[in-house]
């Protein structure tokens, strides 16, 4: 009984803690953009920003209101874009300054951790992203 007291905590953050995907397991998933540095994102359903990570580790999504693409890159615990590009209307704030912390995040590369239904980008910002995949 004592061991068994004694491995919960073990147990327990084991079942809460992240651990780093392959690109295998980020392929072909959508997430939804839930905040940014702790603040929650306000935007119109179906038109939030998003990524979505396809095959051959390609990305796409909406940053804040220009749609984005490129090619995704993942060394360990390390996530970052090359040859990114995305439309250019204007936007209006707050989604303005949502969209450019995102594109610079893609941009610079961040840590990446999954935790379960959860995406997290840390950086010069905090990514949080919601597993939203397509019905």
């Amino acid at each position: 009984m004592n061991r068994l007291i004694a491995l919960l905590p073990c147990l327990l953050l084991a079942a809460c803690s992240s651990h780093l995907p392959t690109e295998q397991q980020l392929m072909h998933h959508h997430w939804v953009l839930e905040s940014v540095n702790e603040q929650a994102v306000q935007a119109d359903p179906g038109s939030a920003p998003d990524l979505e990570i396809g095959e051959n580790f390609t990305i796409n999504g909406i940053a804040g209101c220009n749609r984005y693409f490129g090619k995704a890159n993942l060394d360990d615990d390390r996530f970052w874009v090359t040859s990114l590009g995305h439309t250019n209307m204007t936007c209006d704030t707050p989604l303005d300054r949502v969209e450019q912390q995102v594109l610079a995040m893609l941009q610079e590369g961040a840590t990446l951790r999954q935790e379960s239904q959860w995406l997290v980008l840390e950086g010069r910002y905090t990514l949080r992203y919601r597993l939203e995949d397509w019905k």
